[in-house]
Protein backbone atom coordinates (compact mmCIF):
# COMPACT_ATOMS: atom_id res chain seq x y z
CA UNK A 1 0.00 0.00 0.00
CA UNK A 2 1.23 3.06 -1.00
CA UNK A 3 0.80 6.70 0.41
CA UNK A 4 0.00 10.05 -1.49
CA UNK A 5 3.50 11.00 -2.01
CA UNK A 6 4.20 7.09 -3.32
CA UNK A 7 5.83 6.01 -0.14
CA UNK A 8 5.14 2.44 1.46
CA UNK A 9 2.64 2.72 4.46
CA UNK A 10 3.87 -0.17 6.98
CA UNK A 11 0.68 0.07 9.32
CA UNK A 12 1.13 -1.31 13.18
CA UNK A 13 -2.27 -2.61 13.08
CA UNK A 14 -5.61 -3.01 11.59
CA UNK A 15 -9.53 -2.99 12.64
CA UNK A 16 -11.91 -5.57 11.40
CA UNK A 17 -15.26 -4.38 10.79
CA UNK A 18 -18.55 -6.57 10.87
CA UNK A 19 -18.36 -6.54 6.89
CA UNK A 20 -14.82 -8.09 6.88
CA UNK A 21 -16.27 -11.32 8.90
CA UNK A 22 -17.80 -13.87 6.56
CA UNK A 23 -16.44 -17.25 8.29
CA UNK A 24 -14.45 -18.84 10.50
CA UNK A 25 -11.74 -20.02 7.69
CA UNK A 26 -12.16 -16.40 6.20
CA UNK A 27 -11.68 -14.56 8.85
CA UNK A 28 -8.45 -17.12 10.57
CA UNK A 29 -7.05 -16.72 6.90
CA UNK A 30 -7.36 -12.90 6.60
CA UNK A 31 -5.78 -12.15 10.14
CA UNK A 32 -3.28 -14.28 9.55
CA UNK A 33 -2.15 -12.78 6.30
CA UNK A 34 -2.35 -9.35 8.07
CA UNK A 35 0.11 -11.13 10.21
CA UNK A 36 2.50 -12.35 8.09
CA UNK A 37 2.48 -9.25 5.83
CA UNK A 38 3.87 -6.89 8.75
CA UNK A 39 6.99 -5.79 9.04
CA UNK A 40 6.23 -5.67 13.35
CA UNK A 41 3.77 -7.98 15.02
CA UNK A 42 0.56 -5.89 14.44
CA UNK A 43 -2.22 -5.32 16.05
CA UNK A 44 -5.67 -7.17 14.90
CA UNK A 45 -8.65 -5.25 16.55
CA UNK A 46 -12.39 -5.98 16.59
CA UNK A 47 -15.12 -4.76 18.52
CA UNK A 48 -16.33 -7.77 20.71
CA UNK A 49 -18.48 -7.01 23.75
CA UNK A 50 -21.50 -9.54 23.73
CA UNK A 51 -24.67 -8.57 22.97
CA UNK A 52 -25.50 -5.70 19.90
CA UNK A 53 -21.98 -5.63 19.38
CA UNK A 54 -21.03 -8.79 18.95
CA UNK A 55 -18.96 -9.66 15.72
CA UNK A 56 -18.31 -12.84 15.67
CA UNK A 57 -21.56 -14.26 16.05
CA UNK A 58 -22.18 -15.71 13.03
CA UNK A 59 -19.46 -17.78 13.31
CA UNK A 60 -19.98 -19.11 16.75
CA UNK A 61 -22.68 -18.65 18.96
CA UNK A 62 -24.18 -15.24 20.22
CA UNK A 63 -23.11 -13.99 23.58
CA UNK A 64 -25.37 -12.05 26.14
CA UNK A 65 -24.71 -8.27 26.77
CA UNK A 66 -22.69 -7.10 29.23
CA UNK A 67 -25.79 -5.74 31.33
CA UNK A 68 -27.14 -9.12 30.91
CA UNK A 69 -24.00 -11.12 32.06
CA UNK A 70 -23.71 -8.19 34.52
CA UNK A 71 -26.91 -9.23 35.94
CA UNK A 72 -26.01 -12.76 36.59
CA UNK A 73 -23.36 -11.79 38.91
CA UNK A 74 -19.04 -11.72 38.80
CA UNK A 75 -19.04 -15.32 37.90
CA UNK A 76 -21.01 -14.28 34.41
CA UNK A 77 -19.15 -11.90 33.47
CA UNK A 78 -15.71 -13.82 33.68
CA UNK A 79 -17.27 -16.65 31.68
CA UNK A 80 -18.85 -14.56 29.22
CA UNK A 81 -15.20 -12.69 28.93
CA UNK A 82 -13.45 -16.58 29.00
CA UNK A 83 -15.88 -16.91 25.77
CA UNK A 84 -15.27 -13.70 24.12
CA UNK A 85 -11.22 -14.55 24.69
CA UNK A 86 -11.36 -17.89 23.10
CA UNK A 87 -13.20 -16.93 20.13
CA UNK A 88 -10.89 -13.59 19.76
CA UNK A 89 -8.28 -16.13 20.01
CA UNK A 90 -9.15 -18.83 17.39
CA UNK A 91 -9.96 -16.41 14.73
CA UNK A 92 -6.17 -14.64 14.89
CA UNK A 93 -7.85 -11.02 16.75
CA UNK A 94 -5.00 -9.44 19.74
CA UNK A 95 -7.31 -6.34 20.15
CA UNK A 96 -10.51 -6.71 21.82
CA UNK A 97 -12.04 -2.62 21.60
CA UNK A 98 -14.02 -3.60 25.13
CA UNK A 99 -15.05 -3.47 28.07
CA UNK A 100 -17.58 -0.43 27.56
CA UNK A 101 -16.54 1.45 30.99
CA UNK A 102 -19.47 4.12 30.17
CA UNK A 103 -21.57 4.73 33.53
CA UNK A 104 -25.14 3.04 32.67
CA UNK A 105 -26.89 6.51 33.18
CA UNK A 106 -30.75 6.90 32.14
CA UNK A 107 -31.68 7.54 28.78
CA UNK A 108 -28.03 6.99 27.70
CA UNK A 109 -27.48 6.02 24.22
CA UNK A 110 -25.30 3.25 25.60
CA UNK A 111 -27.01 2.00 28.89
CA UNK A 112 -27.19 -1.46 26.82
CA UNK A 113 -23.82 -1.91 26.13
CA UNK A 114 -23.11 -1.05 30.45
CA UNK A 115 -21.50 -3.04 33.10
CA UNK A 116 -23.59 -0.72 35.89
CA UNK A 117 -24.50 2.52 36.84
CA UNK A 118 -22.22 3.91 39.03
CA UNK A 119 -17.91 3.70 39.05
CA UNK A 120 -17.06 1.90 41.37
CA UNK A 121 -18.90 -1.57 40.12
CA UNK A 122 -18.41 -0.80 36.53
CA UNK A 123 -14.66 -0.97 37.40
CA UNK A 124 -14.81 -3.77 39.45
CA UNK A 125 -16.71 -5.52 36.61
CA UNK A 126 -14.58 -4.21 33.97
CA UNK A 127 -11.32 -5.42 35.71
CA UNK A 128 -12.77 -8.87 35.53
CA UNK A 129 -13.43 -9.18 32.13
CA UNK A 130 -10.15 -7.26 31.31
CA UNK A 131 -8.51 -10.29 33.80
CA UNK A 132 -9.63 -13.02 31.58
CA UNK A 133 -9.07 -11.55 28.01
CA UNK A 134 -5.56 -11.09 29.13
CA UNK A 135 -4.95 -14.87 30.22
CA UNK A 136 -4.91 -15.66 26.62
CA UNK A 137 -3.07 -12.29 25.74
CA UNK A 138 -5.45 -10.45 24.31
CA UNK A 139 -5.02 -6.59 24.76
CA UNK A 140 -8.43 -4.69 26.10
CA UNK A 141 -9.46 -1.56 25.05
CA UNK A 142 -11.27 0.71 27.93
CA UNK A 143 -14.12 2.88 26.09
CA UNK A 144 -15.26 5.41 25.50
CA UNK A 145 -13.14 7.97 26.89
CA UNK A 146 -14.28 10.02 29.43
CA UNK A 147 -17.54 8.56 29.25
CA UNK A 148 -20.75 8.33 27.30
CA UNK A 149 -22.85 7.71 30.13
CA UNK A 150 -24.43 10.86 29.60
CA UNK A 151 -24.96 10.94 25.94
CA UNK A 152 -28.85 11.22 24.69
CA UNK A 153 -27.45 10.82 20.71
CA UNK A 154 -25.61 9.07 18.96
CA UNK A 155 -21.74 10.07 18.69
CA UNK A 156 -21.38 8.19 15.50
CA UNK A 157 -24.05 10.19 13.04
CA UNK A 158 -23.85 13.46 15.16
CA UNK A 159 -21.74 15.68 17.48
CA UNK A 160 -23.35 14.55 20.66
CA UNK A 161 -22.76 16.94 23.49
CA UNK A 162 -22.36 15.90 26.82
CA UNK A 163 -23.74 18.25 29.11
CA UNK A 164 -22.24 16.68 33.04
CA UNK A 165 -20.14 19.25 34.83
CA UNK A 166 -16.33 18.55 35.20
CA UNK A 167 -16.65 17.44 39.15
CA UNK A 168 -19.02 14.61 37.75
CA UNK A 169 -17.31 13.85 34.69
CA UNK A 170 -13.92 13.24 37.10
CA UNK A 171 -15.54 12.10 40.00
CA UNK A 172 -17.87 9.35 37.58
CA UNK A 173 -17.70 9.26 34.29
CA UNK A 174 -13.78 8.87 34.45
CA UNK A 175 -13.40 7.15 37.53
CA UNK A 176 -13.53 3.49 36.13
CA UNK A 177 -10.68 4.02 33.37
CA UNK A 178 -8.55 5.56 35.77
CA UNK A 179 -9.01 2.40 38.30
CA UNK A 180 -8.33 0.45 34.74
CA UNK A 181 -4.94 2.34 33.80
CA UNK A 182 -2.30 -0.46 34.57
CA UNK A 183 -5.10 -3.45 33.75
CA UNK A 184 -6.03 -2.13 30.06
CA UNK A 185 -3.74 -1.73 27.32
CA UNK A 186 -5.12 1.24 25.64
CA UNK A 187 -8.04 4.08 25.99
CA UNK A 188 -10.50 4.79 23.66
CA UNK A 189 -11.20 8.31 23.54
CA UNK A 190 -14.91 9.30 22.53
CA UNK A 191 -16.28 11.68 19.61
CA UNK A 192 -18.68 13.32 22.13
CA UNK A 193 -18.13 16.75 22.72
CA UNK A 194 -17.94 18.33 25.97
CA UNK A 195 -17.80 21.62 27.41
CA UNK A 196 -17.18 21.19 30.81
CA UNK A 197 -13.78 20.08 30.11
CA UNK A 198 -12.92 23.28 28.55
CA UNK A 199 -13.74 23.33 24.75
CA UNK A 200 -16.60 26.05 24.38
CA UNK A 201 -16.16 25.32 20.18
CA UNK A 202 -17.89 22.20 19.83
CA UNK A 203 -14.89 19.49 19.35
CA UNK A 204 -14.49 15.87 19.28
CA UNK A 205 -13.57 14.43 22.60
CA UNK A 206 -10.96 12.79 20.26
CA UNK A 207 -9.41 15.52 18.79
CA UNK A 208 -9.24 17.66 21.76
CA UNK A 209 -6.04 18.57 23.69
CA UNK A 210 -7.93 20.03 26.50
CA UNK A 211 -10.03 16.49 26.97
CA UNK A 212 -6.64 13.90 26.01
CA UNK A 213 -3.89 16.01 26.90
CA UNK A 214 -5.14 18.16 29.49
CA UNK A 215 -7.69 16.02 31.45
CA UNK A 216 -6.73 12.43 30.62
CA UNK A 217 -2.67 12.61 30.64
CA UNK A 218 -2.00 15.74 32.78
CA UNK A 219 -4.97 15.71 35.05
CA UNK A 220 -5.64 11.97 35.40
CA UNK A 221 -1.85 10.78 34.41
CA UNK A 222 -2.81 8.62 32.45
CA UNK A 223 0.77 7.62 29.95
CA UNK A 224 -0.35 4.83 27.77
CA UNK A 225 -1.78 3.73 24.08
CA UNK A 226 -5.13 5.86 22.77
CA UNK A 227 -7.45 4.88 19.98
CA UNK A 228 -9.93 7.36 18.48
CA UNK A 229 -13.27 5.57 18.59
CA UNK A 230 -14.87 5.82 14.66
CA UNK A 231 -14.90 8.58 12.99
CA UNK A 232 -16.57 7.63 10.00
CA UNK A 233 -20.35 10.00 10.83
Amino acid sequence: VLDRRGERLRPGGFLLLQRNVEGFDQVYDLTTQLRESSAIPPLIAIDHEGGRVDRLKQIFAPIPSMPELAAAGMAQIRMGARIVAAELEATGFNVDFAPVLDLGLPGSIVAERCLASTPGEVARLGRAFVEELSKRRIVACSKHFPGLGGAVVDPHFSLTRVDRNKRLLLQEDAAPFASLFDDAGMIMVSNAHYPALGDEKPIPASLSTRVVDGFLRKKLGYKGLTVTDDLIA
